[in-house]
């Protein structure tokens, strides 16, 4: 099947974007506001700020700031992209400077809103999720903004002394889930501390008798029984708040939530606002969203310094408005705030203690009339360095990081700079909150900064950035209210946060970027960029996460592992899973036949039972090995949460802990529930574990923030397989990002679950591919016969030859390429039927292609190679279609490919071998000597040769390579897909197996191999484990000893593939030290040899003979010592 996806960008008028950040030069400082109200600075605060306000010209004083509210999630609703100066008001004193008691004023909206709802003549207010605080920016230039004064209008037709006053409480310090924007207030219940009414006194000067607005929501927890808030104003009811019971179910919502609106009247103020919790069912809990007031007030400067007002009453076409202001005094001024950020000073009159002024009032107004004092105070901020985004050109790879990122992020970018030529950008968020929300920390800032490059290119994609990194970890907390909180670089937080099936994060948002996409809407939004998360928390985990990248491409990383795919499929659900993991290993065979499929199924394996539940320890035996041995994709499907995958736990974060796969990093895709919430703080999820581990784990991973369907996984996940797998016209893969990018928007047009879609989150570089081989493979000859049409067959005890070409993607040979083939042929497949071991899991034949006929590896020489290898007699002897898999590499590039077309089955002209294999065996490294220690999870390593080959077939009963433990039959390893021959050299090869945890104390290993002919060979290793918790020495020698003008110190330890720093001090036999070496070591295995001495002392003199005493001090990285003290002779 062919998958294609064409990418096209909408055609839009270019919207127009300033060139240049006004940031980008003049010394900028930043103040806070938390208020809406009238700021003053005074040449002290100027001071604070490290402004020389000496000479300070009064003209020169500028101050921009876009408000500080939330901004338009819907793109199409514009704002200003960089900041706005804001007019202000300066009292110089006339003399043009700044000095003594001057002063400036200015008018900040702070950083909640109040929204009009025009056809209700009312308001609703809008509460800052992400931030109490709104920034402004001072600088010193030239010519700033200054506050005009309204001109005289026509005579009045209307009288006000009336107007609006607004007021509302939101405490927002409960997330019931964990998840969503929305965050509740005090909880209402018998609860230890807890209570089932809270009072709340409001301030409201001045207010009338008139009938005033009271609105609130609420949220409970009832089950099956309604519960209510009833709500009073000073004693007098006001309104109740219905909310219906909570269901029951595994998924219903945690609590309902509903609204109400009543009226009352008073004169007494404060005004006491009582919320009394009527519960439902036992237990149960209520919690106040939040309330808002909209009273009638006098316009009246009785015990007020700054009065906000507006008037709907006065609003009308061909209205002009008398204002008048009560208790006023000379020095009261009026500002027409209804754009905050250019103020306009009212003219008006003073009649008594009545102020007086007349403006239009065929819109509404919003105004604030003050005194000369009680004018509010910002806050101190930081000095803000130059920057420019505006001013740069159009990346292809934009990083947007947390400043404690910042050097990674880069070492980041220069890598793709360096080796894939993809112009790169790397900022801070705070870089992007400067230009873009005013400093506020908005989400939306990042998506507007990365839509202003997409917008630039005017449609033309080839000019749009490719990848944005959102280069940090998230949390559903924009404002740090839980402890060890994670909000570096911030997530989109879906506005439902009481479902769980519709509350979810998405980094999808910023990539939303047409002037119609609206995450919040019902249309189809398309993504216009990959993007992708590295969810680190600190340096430390910025820099193994770039490490890992860095060595993904590395020559180091190539390997036949990059062949393999492994399926793994959860048991139960009437096969729901297997059947799901199926069609993937389908969709990768389809699009991308040269891939070796591994199937993991776990209704395929005995299932144990234990006091934890039932197990499936020989799946997570089969997971760890194909780990150790290498895998380019793991894909799951099946039951999941944040801390296990499968209820049998096939995968938590002990077995992830044993994860041995340095250099051999598989892109993890788990089609099941939350595996990765990144943005939690409050929990370690297994999706963070596999990606951010140090050398080990996932490269990235494809994997779901919250709870999922199984069918909407099956799509997106068959849809990103066909995507990732398939080689494009010019034969390149796409990226990772790229990948996801495309894979969504197939699904987002074709399928009507865009929630779950957007669930699933690329975590890892956008920018990385998988570590697909760039050339082919081709078979040429058999047995010196040409390839043709007509399969040829490969007979039981027979000899065969074959040869073949390494090429380019259009066919042409490599006649440069010089390396190694790793030729791997394979068996018939096989029909392995699974064991029903649960009543849902239904027994059902399933194809394995798994058995292997010869592994091993071949020179290549300017493009061309042969190998030969002798069929076991092992194999089935029915004819069918067989396989040889190929992958290549000479040291820095690589290739693949799959010959299909060839018979396995029939019996040949037999071989002579009388003898069974020789069997040498090893921990960890081959300086391993029988009897000795070792750390609690060594690698075997087994040297086998015999004249006929090595059986790995796996299919004559009792034939397999295995390892017992301890003359344990339930501890045997079969190590058969663990062997490899050794370079044009089938009769001898290697195994290395990674051993599960073993306990402290001596072990055996019982280790049988077959050959070819079915002749069998053994051989036994002892050892004793010592645990890594205990550092251990043993086996303290030097050689030679007694020695003249050379020896070697050797020991044995317990932490093999570490660095150790060791010191050696040679003494007298009567304490006098004479020597001491220092030295850091890498220690493959358990056996060092690496220490030398030429029996010379400190000063290079040769010291006399005789007896020495030495002491051997070694330590390991994590501050474990041991030490030894032996003697030496010297002649």
């Amino acid at each position: 099947m062919t998958f294609l996806l064409v990418m096209t960008m909408p055609v839009h008028a270019q919207r127009s974007y300033t060139a240049n950040s006004v940031l980008a030069m003049g010394n900028w400082y930043k103040i806070s506001t938390t208020s809406p109200g009238i700021y003053k600075i005074d040449l002290p605060f100027l001071t604070s700020l490290g402004i020389n306000t000496s000479g300070l010209t009064s003209s020169g004083v500028k101050l921009y700031g876009n408000g500080g509210q939330m901004l338009p999630e819907k793109p199409l609703n514009t704002v200003a992209d960089d900041l706005v100066e804001n007019a202000i008001w300066v009292e110089d004193g006339g003399d043009g400077q700044l000095n003594g008691a001057d002063y400036i004023l200015f008018y900040a909206a702070g950083p909640h809103a109040w929204t009009k709802d025009s056809l209700n003549k009312t308001f609703h207010h809008q509460k800052n999720i992400y931030s109490d605080t709104s920034w402004y920016y001072l600088v010193i230039g030239q010519n700033g903004k200054r506050i005009t004064t309204a001109a005289v209008t026509a005579a009045p037709n209307t009288t006000v002394t009336q107007a609006t006053r607004n007021w509302f409480y939101e405490l927002d310090t409960v997330n019931l889930l964990s998840s969503g924007r929305q965050w509740y207030g005090e909880e209402y219940s018998t609860n230890g501390g807890k209570a089932l009414t809270h009072t709340y006194a409001v301030n409201m000067p001045n207010v009338l008798p008139d009938a005033a607005t009271i609105r609130a929501a609420g949220v409970a927890r009832s089950f099956n029984t309604d519960s209510r808030f009833a709500v009073s104003v000073n004693n007098q009811a006001a309104m109740q708040i219905n909310l219906p019971a909570t269901g029951t179910g595994l998924y219903d919502a945690f609590a309902t939530t509903a609204q109400s609106s009543g009226t009352f009247s008073t004169t007494q103020t404060p005004l006491a606002v009582k919320f009394d919790y009527t519960q439902g069912s036992a237990g149960s809990q209520g919690w106040l969203d939040w309330v808002e007031i909209l009273a009638r007030v006098d316009l009246n400067m009785n015990g007020v310094n700054q009065l906000p007002f507006r008037d709907w009453n006065s609003v009308g076409p061909g209205k002009v408005s008398s204002f008048i202001i009560k208790n006023a005094t000379a020095a009261v001024q009026v500002w027409d705030v209804t754009n905050g950020l250019e103020p306009v000073k009212m003219q008006g009159s003073l009649n008594g203690t009545d102020w007086r002024f007349v403006n239009e009032s065929s819109r509404l107004h919003e105004y604030i009339a003050f005194t000369a004092n009680g004018f509010l105070t910002p806050g101190v901020g930081d000095r803000v360095p130059n920057q420019n985004l505006h001013g740069i050109a159009t990346p292809q790879y934009i990083i947007i990081t947390a400043p404690t990122l910042l050097g990674q992020a880069q070492r980041l970018a220069q890598y793709h700079q360096q080796r894939d030529n993809l112009s790169s950008l790397v900022v801070t968020v705070n870089q992007v909150y400067n230009e873009f929300s005013s400093g506020s920390p908005d989400p939306t800032a990042l998506r507007d900064f990365v839509k202003m490059f997409y917008d630039r290119a005017g449609g033309d994609s080839t000019k749009a950035p490719r990848y944005l990194l959102l280069f940090g970890d998230a949390s559903f907390d924009y404002r740090n209210r839980i402890s060890n909180n994670t909000n570096l670089v911030p997530c989109w937080e879906s506005p439902t946060a009481l479902d769980p099936l519709a509350t979810y994060t998405s980094d999808d948002f910023f990539g939303f970027l047409g002037d119609n996409d609206d995450i919040n809407g019902t249309a189809t939004n398309l993504l216009d960029i990959g993007i992708g998360r590295i969810p680190a928390q600190n340096e430390r985990e910025a820099q193994s996460m770039v490490d890992k990248i860095l060595a993904y491409n590395d020559p180091k990383s190539l390997g036949a592992w990059r062949n393999e795919c492994t399926f793994i499929a959860d048991d139960e659900d009437n096969n729901l899973h297997l059947n799901d993991a199926e069609t993937m290993t389908q969709a990768v065979a389809g699009v991308s036949p040269q891939e070796n499929i591994d199937k993991i199924y776990l209704d395929a394996f005995p299932q144990e039972s234990s006091s934890a539940g039932s197990r499936y320890p020989a799946v997570n035996q089969a997971i760890n090995n194909k780990i150790y041995s290498g895998t380019l994709l793991w894909n799951y499907s099946g039951h999941g949460s944040y801390s296990r995958l499968a209820e049998e736990v096939v995968l938590d974060k002990d077995i992830i802990n044993t994860f041995n796969n340095p250099n051999k990093l598989p892109l993890f895709i788990t089609a099941t529930c939350d595996v990765a919430p990144y943005d939690n703080p409050l929990i370690s999820s297994i999706g963070e574990n596999l990606l951010l581990r140090d050398k080990t784990g996932a490269i990235a991973l494809m994997a779901t923030t919250r709870v999922v369907f199984a069918f909407s996984n099956k799509v997106m996940n068959e849809n990103y397989l066909k995507t990732a797998f398939q080689r494009r016209a010019d034969s390149s893969y796409r990226s990772l990002g790229e990948a996801v990018r495309d894979a969504k928007n197939y699904t987002y047009n074709f399928s009507s679950d865009v929630v779950n879609n957007r669930k699933f989150t690329l975590l890892g570089d956008p920018a990385l591919t998988l570590a697909f081989p760039v050339y082919q493979v081709k078979t040429t000859a058999i047995n010196g016969n040409a390839v043709s049409n007509t399969p040829d067959t490969l007979k039981a005890l027979s000899e065969y030859t074959i040869s073949g070409a390494v090429q380019d993607n259009a066919g042409n040979p490599l006649n440069d390429f010089n390396g190694t083939i790793y030729p791997t042929i394979f068996d018939k497949a096989t029909t392995v039927n699974t064991l029903g071991n649960d009543a849902a899991s239904i027994p059902v034949p399933v194809q394995m292609q798994k058995n292997i006929l010869f592994k091993g590896k071949a020179t290549v020489s300017n493009g061309r190679f042969a190998f030969s290898f002798i069929v076991p007699k092992d194999i089935s002897y029915q004819y069918g279609n067989g396989k040889i898999s190929y992958y290549g590499d000479n040291g820095t590039k690589d290739a693949n490919g799959v010959l299909t077309n060839i018979i396995v089955g029939g019996s040949g002209n037999g071989v002579v071998d009388p003898l069974g294999p020789s069997i040498k065996a090893y921990l960890n490294d081959e300086k391993f000597v029988n009897g000795s220690i070792t750390n609690d999870r060594p690698v075997l390593i087994l040297k086998l040769a015999d004249s006929s080959g090595i059986n790995i077939l796996g299919t004559g009963i009792g034939h397999d390579l295995v390892a017992v433990l301890d003359n344990d039959q339930k501890n045997q390893y079969v190590l058969n897909e663990f062997y490899e021959a050794d370079l044009n050299n089938f009769r001898q090869g290697t195994v290395h197996f990674q051993l599960p945890a073993l306990a402290p104390g001596s072990h055996t290993l019982s280790i049988k191999a077959w050959d070819a002919a079915n002749n069998s060979g053994e051989t036994t290793l002892n050892f004793r484990v010592v645990s890594e918790q205990n550092f251990a020495l043993d086996h303290v020698l030097n050689y030679p000893n007694p020695f003249t003008t050379h020896t070697t110190f050797w020991f044995e330890h317990n932490r093999p593939g570490e660095e150790l720093l060791i010191q050696i001090q040679v003494y007298t036999v009567t304490g006098k030290l004479v020597k001491t070496i220092r030295r850091t070591i890498f220690s493959p295995g358990t056996r060092s040899s690496d220490c030398e001495w030429n029996g010379r002392d400190d000063y290079g003199d040769k010291i006399g003979r005789g007896v020495y005493i030495y002491r051997l001090w070694v330590q390991t990285g994590d501050g474990k010592a041991a030490e030894k003290l032996e003697k030496l002779f010297i002649l």
